[in-house]
C-alpha cells in the first residue's frame, strides 16, 4: 500500500521507501519500524566492494559472477569483456540482479541494464570507477580502456552497462535495521 496514511512508507528525494514487515515467531520486529532512507542505501552503494551480478542465459539457466561495480547518478555501471558471458546475457536479456554484501546490509538491486557507447556516459562510469577503486579508465571507441584489468577479465578494453534500479531491498545482517524496499 502506498501512500501517507501509511507510517511504513517514506517519501524522499528518490525512491519510495517501505520498511519490510518481520513476521512470524522469532524475528523481533517491531510493529512501528521505520524504513531506512535512500540516502543510507545510496552511501552503501557508493563504497564499493564486490558485488555479485546475476543475468540469464539464453537457455533460461542463471548466471551469476562476481563484479566491480560502480554508482553514479542513480545507475550502477559494469564494466566486462564484450565476449564474456555476462556481457553476452545482458544483450540478450538485459533484466539482472546485483547483490551487495555491505556490511550491516545485504543490498539486492534489481535492474534493467543497457549497453551505453556515448562519451559522456562512458565518462560518468570512468570518474565513478577512479572515484570508488582509483582504477583509471578511459573512453575509447565505445568502450572503457585502461592499462590494466582483473586477472580473468580478458583485459580492457570493456563494455560498459548501465543498470537502471527497479527495486532495491536492503536486509540487515544482524536483525539491527529495518528491512527496507524502495520501488522505482
Amino acid at each position: 500500500m502506498v501512500g501517507r496514511t501509511d507510517p511504513r512508507l517514506v517519501t524522499m528525494d528518490g525512491p519510495v521507501g517501505e520498511a519490510i514487515p518481520r513476521r512470524g515467531r522469532g524475528t523481533g520486529g517491531e510493529a512501528d519500524e521505520q524504513p531506512l532512507t535512500w540516502a543510507d542505501a545510496e552511501r552503501r552503494l557508493s563504497a564499493g566492494g564486490w558485488f555479485w551480478l546475476a543475468t540469464v542465459r539464453p537457455d533460461g539457466a542463471p548466471h551469476v559472477m562476481p563484479v566491480f561495480s560502480v554508482w553514479s547518478d542513480a545507475t550502477m555501471f559494469v564494466a566486462s569483456k564484450g565476449t564474456a558471458r555476462k556481457s553476452r546475457n545482458l544483450a540478450g536479456e538485459p533484466r539482472c540482479v546485483l547483490t551487495h554484501d555491505a556490511g550491516d546490509l545485504h543490498l539486492i538491486v534489481e535492474g534493467v541494464a543497457r549497453r551505453v557507447t556515448d562519451e559522456e556516459t562512458l565518462g560518468r562510469a570512468s570518474a565513478a570507477y577512479a572515484r570508488t577503486y582509483e582504477w583509471p579508465t578511459t573512453p575509447a571507441a565505445g568502450r572503457l580502456d585502461a592499462e590494466y584489468g582483473a586477472p580473468t577479465s580478458g583485459g580492457p578494453p570493456y563494455d560498459v552497462f548501465e543498470i537502471a534500479p527497479t527495486k532495491v531491498i536492503a536486509l540487515p545482517s544482524d536483525g539491527s535495521l529495518t528491512p527496507t524496499r524502495w520501488r522505482f
